[in-house]
């Protein structure tokens, strides 16, 4: 139910739904995103002219992770391919929020993982940084939404790099490194404010990142026609990344081959199913049915086997998901159809040598700090 109203009210704000309904409603929340803009644009003020104050702790380096747009632009792999460039080198800690999970209404972050993998449930410290702790257990990863307490945190164990994971907006947290994630084929938003369109922050916040990522990028020339764009606002070295299939697995973390001609059932909760449903078409499966719930929300055994069954009629061999969603399953789950998911990796396309660059800039600054 959450899901049809989340599809709803997009098709309300892009304008697919044409209903005299639809106009007065999109004029209404016309109105309100400017209230929005107002105060952003004021906060963003105080904070570049020092009126408010900004906490540094005494950690080397600093690297913020984020997007002027709401929704999935690709933050949490983001913060992954960055993390692994520095993971063998240098103590990391990841700060995150636990988005939607019981510990972001914590008073106090709790330490998900201290060294050695996370050490409770995604369910109840969220599904992005369980599958960061997973990826990389030897980081220290804390999970809350005072990110001025966790950086507390982060400094106690000794960490030399902290992340922030979702990051642009807590400004309130100083950073060295302002990395910007931009989602290439919804750069800006649908133009609009919250909540007439999914802006954050205005265009011009990008003139404070150190590196913008434009993510989903399918070929060079659309990569040089939305750098074109992007650098009316900013000067920051611009790369290009894409999502790559590692490999398939299966609950219990064997390896498959192929689903290559296999027909398959899909679910997942994300913010961006179509391009899920692409990953799994490029791997030349057919899809029969699917079943999307909103981001980070979890799958119940029951409604999933309802689903596993409808598959089944259709003749699916597998149910398909993706790692974020497999972080949340029980994975001695007795479904109705055997449950494997599809590990992935951000990969960078376009501006290697700004990458490497950037990359080169952020240990030169620790090895000097340290």
């Amino acid at each position: 139910m959450k899901k049809k109203i989340e599809n709803y009210f997009i098709k309300i704000i892009n304008g697919t739904n044409k209903s005299i309904f639809s106009c007065f409603f999109r004029f209404f929340l016309r109105i309100l995103s400017y209230f929005f803009q107002i105060i952003v644009s004021v906060r963003n003020f105080a904070f570049d002219k020092k009126l408010l104050r900004q906490y540094y702790p005494p950690v080397p380096v600093i690297i913020s992770v984020g997007n002027i747009v709401a929704g999935g632009a690709g933050k949490t792999p983001a913060t992954l391919l960055l993390a692994k460039q520095f993971y063998e080198t240098f103590h990391l800690a990841i700060l995150s929020r636990g988005y939607k999970s019981p510990a972001e209404h914590l008073p106090v972050p709790i330490m998900l993982s201290k060294g050695n993998g996370p050490m409770h449930p995604a369910s109840y410290c969220g599904d992005e940084p369980y599958l960061l702790s997973q990826n990389l257990p030897k980081a220290f990863v804390f999970v809350g939404k005072d990110r001025h307490k966790s950086s507390d945190m982060a400094v106690r164990v000794g960490s030399q790099v902290i992340f922030l994971d979702d990051g642009m907006q807590h400004r309130r947290l100083a950073r060295d490194f302002e990395v910007v994630v931009i989602d290439s084929k919804d750069p800006f938003g649908m133009g609009f404010f919250l909540p007439r369109g999914f802006l954050r922050e205005g265009v011009k916040s990008l003139s404070r990142a150190n590196l913008i990522i434009l993510n989903h990028i399918n070929d060079n020339a659309q990569f040089e026609t939305l750098k074109k764009t992007i650098t009316r606002y900013s000067k920051a070295p611009i790369i290009g990344t894409k999502m790559k299939v590692v490999q398939l697995k299966d609950l219990a973390g064997n390896n498959l081959e192929s689903i290559a001609s296999k027909k398959v059932g899909l679910f997942c909760g994300i913010a961006h199913p179509q391009y899920f449903l692409q990953t799994v078409e490029d791997l030349k499966a057919e899809v029969v049915d699917s079943y999307y719930l909103s981001d980070h929300s979890a799958f119940d055994y029951f409604s999933l086997d309802a689903f596993a069954k409808q598959c089944k009629g259709k003749g699916a061999e597998y149910l398909v998901c993706t790692e974020k969603d497999r972080v949340k399953i029980n994975t001695t789950i007795n479904c109705s159809l055997p449950i494997i998911w599809i590990q992935s990796q951000l990969e960078v396309v376009e501006g290697q040598e700004e990458w490497e660059q950037f990359l080169d800039k952020v240990r030169s600054d620790l090895l000097l700090r340290i």
